[in-house]
């Protein structure tokens, strides 16, 4: 049954020759549309347990994750009206079910990408990658991706993972997979990256579920004094942490879902 998914999948988009077609995203120079979560921001779409979203610049279209399903993450697009062909490149953040589950139905549809993996990656997944004909690229350390899109190179700690950086005309934007190295280890990480550019926005899943209310708190506090502008956590983060959030950004907390759209 899986496999005639596969094929239906794959006769439904066409995507050869189509790579070089680029989102109209207006006058924005930037744009990131959180396509799979499991937090909800638009009733008309699926959320699931995962994390997935769309960059869109003037000259590129990445996907960050996959989240967990591929049939949910290629719907959520569609009703989005991105185009998977659009895309141009993939970034996993690590390996978990819950960020590069929907791979394989997405290189199905569209295996004229470059896929960006974390250096610890199995051997499997950059296998899977490859015979469906896409190219693999594995991150170790801190590379561009793109014009004003960077990975901040794997972290090891905990369990390996990269994030993405861009660079906004506000400001840098960090987004996190599941921030499993810690999300102040993250911040940490890249303010000597770019050492004169203020982070406007960190956003994503920040696992705090289950974390004490103090804890988290001490966490915000220590992201206020990096600097971070505005903060926009989903995913992972947890109900109770994502309040605390809430409370503690005021106008600057950006409510977060499968559906945001922040555009810069």
């Amino acid at each position: 049954m899986a496999f005639v998914v596969f094929i239906l999948i794959s006769l439904f988009y066409n995507c050869h020759g189509q790579n070089d077609m680029q989102q109209n995203i207006g006058h924005s120079k930037m744009s990131i549309t959180i396509v799979y979560d499991n937090v909800s921001n638009d009733s008309t779409l699926t959320s699931e347990w995962g994390f997935a979203c769309v960059i869109q610049t003037e000259k590129d279209t990445i996907l960050f994750d996959t989240g967990g399903k591929g049939k949910v993450l290629l719907d959520n697009l569609k009703k989005l009206s991105i185009d998977p062909c659009s895309i141009h490149s993939v970034v996993i953040s690590h390996n978990h079910w819950d960020h590069q589950g929907g791979l394989k139905d997405f290189l199905a549809v569209n295996p004229e990408v470059t896929v960006f993996i974390p250096s610890s990656s199995p051997s499997e997944l950059e296998d899977e990658i490859d015979s469906q004909g896409a190219k693999t690229v594995r991150i170790d350390s801190f590379k561009q991706i793109s014009n004003s899109i960077w990975s901040a190179g794997e972290l090891k700690e905990n369990i390996p993972e990269q994030s993405l950086l861009l660079q906004s005309t506000k400001g840098l934007v960090i987004i996190t997979g599941c921030a499993h190295p810690g999300v102040v280890r993250i911040i940490e990480h890249v303010k000597p990256l770019f050492p004169y550019e203020p982070i406007y926005l960190a956003m994503g899943g920040f696992h705090l579920k289950g974390e004490t209310a103090e804890n988290i708190n001490n966490i915000v506090k220590t992201i206020h004094e990096y600097g971070v502008k505005k903060i926009a956590p989903s995913h992972c983060t947890g109900e109770a942490a994502i309040e605390i959030f809430k409370q503690r950004f005021e106008k600057d907390f950006i409510q977060s879902g499968v559906g945001r759209r922040i555009v810069f």
